[in-house]
Order: structure tokens, then sequence, then C-alpha cells
């Protein structure tokens, strides 16, 4: 089954770093096909727009033809990239889009409109400050984007090694099965299973009609029931998904006084190059300091994070 990554290109090294993550990951893998797409900004103007730019008779800026330039080599130095990596151009196809100052929201509608499966874009490393008065593409996508599972990749990442936090619910299942759709039959990768709990939280069960939208009822019988259900189920559908049993590891579960910390500390402990987590629905309730994501994000270095709402 074809599977499409939309990735956002800006020819910076960030954008740089995330396609050579998708080189370390998907070279050899045929089912996986990339657009690569940049966002040209188009300031306010005092005319009105035509429906088609390119039948005016309005002259473009020599500011805007400027930008277009620069976007069209971006995506011919990234298509570049992937195709030294060794990925055909037959995988690869590129797309120049116009916006206004909103590139997060731009980039979201493509991927509604192309249907991709996933999202992928470069993290500038900003803190927590600067992208609360700078903003941020990936910060702007991490908070809207909630359609299409997000990927966010900080600095470089080589590692094969996958983290999924468990915790019993249907959000962390769906990360686990978006997952198995990115990696079915994959012989080449670790997955670790872990939960972590904080200090003072109850231990996590699962709630097996919660799932049967989703799965099975006789199948969420079978491997949503039980005191290991936190693992069973996951495991399942990685073994489903082709994934051999000798590449699926089950972690010992842990306490910390923060759930974020304890799993960004194990994955790279076990030397994970990406951590796959489920998200809570837009306007369910949060902890006091926001959800596990959202900390997550804020600590991660060095590594990919796919959100998966």
């Amino acid at each position: 089954m074809k599977k499409e990554i939309l990735v956002a290109i800006d020819g910076s090294v960030y954008s740089n770093q995330a396609l050579s993550y998708l080189s370390t990951l998907f070279k050899d893998q045929d089912d996986i096909y990339f657009h690569l797409c940049t966002i040209v900004t188009e300031g306010a103007s005092v005319m009105t727009s035509v429906v088609d730019p390119n039948n005016s008779l309005m002259p473009s800026s020599s500011a805007q033809n400027r930008k277009n330039i620069s976007a069209n080599r971006y995506l011919h130095k990234a298509s570049e990239k992937l195709n030294r990596a060794g990925i055909d151009s037959e995988r690869i196809k590129t797309s120049i889009h116009t916006s206004g100052y909103n590139i997060a929201r731009t980039i979201q509608q493509t991927a509604t409109k192309e249907l991709v499966d996933s999202i992928l874009v470069g993290r500038q490393g900003l803190n927590a400050i600067s992208e609360m008065l700078m903003g941020s593409v990936s910060a702007t996508l991490f908070q809207k984007c909630r359609d299409t599972p997000l990927w966010i990749i900080d600095g470089e990442v080589t590692s094969n090694n996958f983290m999924i936090p468990v915790d019993g619910s249907a959000n962390s299942l769906m990360a686990v099965d978006h997952l198995c759709h990115i990696l079915e039959k994959r012989d080449d990768i670790q997955i670790y299973l872990f939960h972590c709990r904080s200090l003072f939280s109850k231990k996590s069960q699962c709630n097996i009609e919660l799932f049967h939208n989703k799965w099975d009822k006789d199948w969420c019988n079978k491997h949503l029931s039980g005191d290991d259900c936190l693992f069973n189920g996951p495991r399942q559908l990685l073994l489903e998904a082709g994934i051999p049993t000798s590449q699926i590891h089950i972690l010992p579960e842990v306490s910390d006084l923060e759930e974020s910390r304890g799993i960004i500390r194990e994955a790279k402990k076990q030397q994970c190059g990406t951590i796959v987590m489920g998200r809570r629905a837009a306007g369910m309730a949060k902890g006091l300091f926001g959800g596990v994501s959202d900390r997550a994000i804020k600590r991660v270095q060095d590594m990919a994070l796919w959100i998966v709402g």
C-alpha cells in the first residue's frame, strides 16, 4: 500500500535534517512516497487579488519572483538530496503554495487536501519562551493539526529504534496503529513498548468499550483485557503488521515525577531515534501542567517525535 509523507521544505539546515531522517528510515521502502512542499509568503495588497494569478495582466512583483525562484531552488536541492540517498524520482513530487503569514495553516490544508499519511517538519529548536514570542511552524502545527499525524524532527536522528509509550488509552493504541501502517513488515527496526506513570497517578487500565469504534469487539476482549492489557494490545498490532517478535521489546514499568521526562530518559537509554505518542482529543481535560505530549515536545532534543491524534 502506498504511503505519502508531506515534507515541509524551507532550505534550512532543519529541513535538511528532516530529509536525512527520511533517507535513513525509508530509502529502501518502495511503498513510501514523499511530497516535498514549500510555502511562499505573500503580503497583503491594496489591490483585489485575481481568481487565477496565471491569467492576470498585473505584473508580479520582483520580490515575489525572487521568492518563487528560491522556492524552486529549495525543492530542487531537496529532491537531489533524496536521489543521492538512493530514492528514485518516481517516489518524489514537489509543490509550491502561496500563503499569508500563517504557514502552518497552509501546510495543514495541503495535507488534508492531498490525504497524506503524515506531515513532517524540522524544528528549529526554539525554547518555550521563544516559541511564545516569535511563533513556530512546528509549534503551531502541534497545536492545530489533529487529523493528520505530525512528525517533528529535532537535530540529527540516525537510529532505527522506536519508543512507544503506552497507557491503556485508545490514543496510545492509535499511535501504535499508525506506526504499524508506516513500518509494516520491517525487519530492520527495534520497537520498545514502555509505560511510565507519574508518582501520584492511579494504575492505568484498559476500558475496552472505548476501543470498539476502531477495533473488533472480539479482538478487544482477547487482547485488551487482563493485567497485561497495556502491552498485549500494542504487541498484537505489531505482530499483525508483520513485525517479528524478536524486534518487539516490553520494558519494565517505571514511575517518575513527570511522565514525559521519564519517557525521554528511557528513549535515550534504549538509543531510540523516534518516540511515537498518542494525544488526547481536542477539548479533553489535561493535567495541571498540560498533556504528556505537550511537555514531551518541549523537552525532546536530537530525536524525532511522532504525534498521533
